[in-house]
């Protein structure tokens, strides 16, 4: 059991003699950083009458700094026994002493004394005095420095102790002048290998130490949160200065190997796992097991976290061993079929045997094998106890195909690696047939199919891009709905494996169905896009950006499209409209333009800009956005807003709501406003579209005939009146 988990079970039971022992052989380990002991003694503080203790803990640990002549540590110890002994001028002459040892070259140090209370201040204030002048310390020419407060890092490039002021170059405030006192609260001091000075001074140097020295980058986000922090911290710190974030995962499963091999850190379980870090061994490898398997509720879960943790031990026989006692005791408690499959794997991987024999045996004894491997949660799991499903007497390969058609792509997988291999190469066929015919009905095989199909795996099964993308547009949208009527779990797990498809390599199938597609089958795809129920947000506007780049006029339907007005020429629009498109413009050229500009430059970062996809997907949207904002801008320049004054009373105008009878005797209602205006589903149309257009200087009684594209149709004006009514 780790010593300071020792220590700190002691300090709760108030064993003092217990305390001080653990408090000694910690010591003994010669520890770099006082912290874990500062919080040790405040916690002991915390009990009852331990305010004394943690002062006596706290001044032996001073006296071994002091032999080791650790000035800055000692200070900080020094500043925090005082808030646990009264002082009587002993403690802040010693204060002074460390201070001056600590700091020899400071030729501001008296100034800094005196200004932080430590020379002359009262007694029972010492321990905010020693944090005053620890803080002032801190501010000298050349420091870098953290802006808490949103200006980032900086660096101290003129310092003044006698008018206590520093000059400070930040990124976004070069030349900023401030007061020293206030600098030292506000601004958190950054040795020169911090991550975030290295962004600033040496980026290409830190994504090299990232890559070279995993670790030290983990110990060093820790050092920020007081060496613990959940490890969506670290990917906050590292991506994407140090890490960049397409290659987050891969770095974090090495930095993982290192940091679960250092019995100085803890990996806690989960997704999010809480990280922590101790300057002295804490726990060894097997306590390390130990924990991610009590930190899991499920078999699976369980199961998982042992399979993680073989993957980052490599060749270390003495770790291996442990998962292997840790996998074997798993196995012989278990009595659920299913997790005893899963356990029959996981013990063959940390063995290095092969599992079909054991597997095929406990399968062989239950009644429903098919279920059993199917309740398995984790794919690779499912995936391995799949293969040896197909081994089973009575029809090993039908069994496997069952559960493959409950919508199991693992299983799928492992029919196309086997069956051929078993003469039953025409049952795969029969299971692509069958994902193929009902995709709706298999969502999860259907995006492997694709998958497949993108790949050309298939024999036989041609790849066309544009049938393809619409399909599965339509697959998308039904899943979603069954999803939300049926509450669906797995359905809402299939749509953003289906989604995922759709936006993978930088949208490349809907680049390829736009080079496929003419402009009619463009316009048809980004009405699919803007009617589909599963895409959300970025995915549907990357889609529909790819779309627009090979088509730029497919954002109309053609029946909509407008007769562009000449260089000059007046666009009416309703005053609502007018603030509508501003407000529009506004967005763009304040906020996303400038927003796309920082993506550019942060992918540029990234490296070789041949190979940077990031960087030439920022580019193409910054050219779609100015091309939008340069249009919107010439709309307002000859804007004029649509007032009763400018509609017509004697004939049909810009501003007049029409009743319309068609060929057929149905009655239209349509009311013709600006481009921004348009709702077709109200009835406001464009007053620049061909049908706005043949309606213009019509009066009731006259019949107008509309012709696109061979669509010829009759329309009778049955009467007029402003729209605006």
């Amino acid at each position: 059991m780790a010593r300071w988990d020792d220590l700190r079970r002691a300090i709760l039971a108030r064993d003092t003699d217990a305390v001080e022992r653990i408090w000694f052989e910690l010591l003994e380990a010669d520890p770099r950083d006082p912290v874990p002991f500062i919080e040790a003694a405040d916690m002991a503080a915390k009990q009852q009458g331990g305010k004394r203790l943690a002062g006596s803990l706290l001044g032996l640990l001073g006296d071994h700094l002091k032999g080791k002549e650790r000035w800055d540590a000692l200070l900080a110890v020094l500043g925090r026994i005082s808030g646990y002994s009264p002082d009587d001028g002993t403690l802040r002459n010693e204060v002074l002493e460390t201070a001056q040892k600590a700091h020899p070259d400071r030729g501001d140090l008296e100034v800094l004394l005196e200004k932080s209370g430590v020379r002359g201040g009262p007694n029972a204030d010492l321990e905010s005095h020693v944090k005053s002048l620890e803080a002032l310390l801190r501010i000298e020419k050349d420091a870098w420095v953290f802006h808490k407060s949103g200006w980032g890092v900086g660096k101290v490039v003129e310092y003044y102790p006698a008018r206590a002021r520093c000059v400070i170059d930040f990124r976004e405030r070069p030349q900023h002048e401030m007061d020293v006192e206030a600098a030292a609260k506000l601004l958190e001091r950054l040795g020169d290998d911090d991550i975030r000075v290295q962004a600033v001074a040496d980026p290409k140097g830190l994504r090299k130490r990232a890559k070279e020295d995993p670790l030290e980058m983990v110990r060093q986000v820790l050092a920020r949160y007081n060496n613990r922090c959940p490890l969506r911290n670290v990917r906050e710190a590292l991506v994407p200065d140090a890490v960049a974030t397409s290659t987050w995962s891969a770095w974090w499963k090495v930095a993982k190997k290192h940091a679960l091999m250092d019995p100085r850190i803890d990996v806690g379980p989960g997704r999010d796992p809480r990280i922590t870090y101790h300057d002295i061994a804490q726990s060894d490898f097997a306590s390390q097991v130990d924990r991610a398997l009590k930190g899991q509720a499920t078999a699976a879960g369980r199961q998982k976290a042992l399979t993680d943790l073989l993957s980052v031990v490599g060749t270390n026989e003495e770790a291996k061993q442990t998962l292997v006692e840790a996998a074997a005791k798993e196995l012989k408690i278990t009595r659920d079929p299913a997790d005893r499959v899963g356990w029959v794997i996981v013990n063959a991987a940390v063995t290095d045997t092969d599992p079909k024999e054991s597997l095929t045996e406990a399968l062989a004894s239950t009644q429903d094998p098919v279920s059993i491997v199917s309740g398995i949660t984790d794919d690779a799991t499912r995936g391995r106890a799949a293969r040896a499903l197909v081994l089973l007497e009575n029809d090993g390969p039908g069994k496997l195909l069952e559960l493959a058609l409950r919508d199991d792509p693992a299983a799928a997988r492992v029919a196309g690696e086997t069956l051929s291999g078993l003469g039953r190469g025409e049952d795969f066929e029969g299971l692509l047939d069958k994902i193929d015919a009902r995709p709706a009905q298999y969502p999860r095989l259907y995006a492997w199919y694709c998958r497949g199909l993108k790949l050309d795996r298939w024999t036989g099964r041609s790849y066309e891009p544009e049938q393809l993308l619409l399909r599965m547009l339509k697959v998308i949208d039904a899943v979603e709905y069954r999803a939300r009527r049926m509450n669906d779990a797995d359905d809402k797990a299939a749509v953003p494996k289906l989604i995922d498809i759709l936006t993978d390599k930088n949208c490349k199938l809907a680049t390829e169905a736009a080079e496929a597609a003419d402009l009619e089958a463009a316009r048809h795809l980004m009405k699919m896009l803007g009617q589909n129920r599963g895409l959300k947000g970025r995915a549907r506007e990357r889609l529909q950006d790819t779309i627009l780049k090979g088509h730029p006029d497919a954002l109309r339907a053609k029946e909509d499209e407008v007769e562009e007005p000449a260089v000059g020429q007046t666009v009416y629009m309703t005053a609502a409209g007018m603030e509508r498109l501003r407000e529009e413009h506004d967005d763009l050229t304040n906020t996303q333009i400038p927003d796309n500009a920082k993506e550019i430059a942060r992918a540029r970062e990234f490296g070789d800009l041949k190979e940077n996809a990031e960087y030439h997907a920022a580019r193409e949207k910054a050219s779609l956005l100015q091309a939008k904002a340069d249009m919107i801008g010439g709309d307002l320049a000859r804007a004029v807003a649509i007032t009763p004054d400018i509609i017509r009373t004697d004939a049909v105008s810009v501003g007049t709501r029409v009743r319309l009878k068609d060929g057929s005797g149905e009655e239209l209602t349509y009311t013709l406003f600006g481009p921004p205006d348009t709702d077709v589903a109200n009835g406001v149309i464009n007053y620049l579209t061909p049908l706005g257009q043949a309606l213009m200087g019509t009066n009731a009684g006259d019949r107008v005939t509309l012709d696109v594209d061979g669509d010829v149709r009759e329309l009778e004006i049955l009467s007029f009146e402003s729209g605006l009514a």
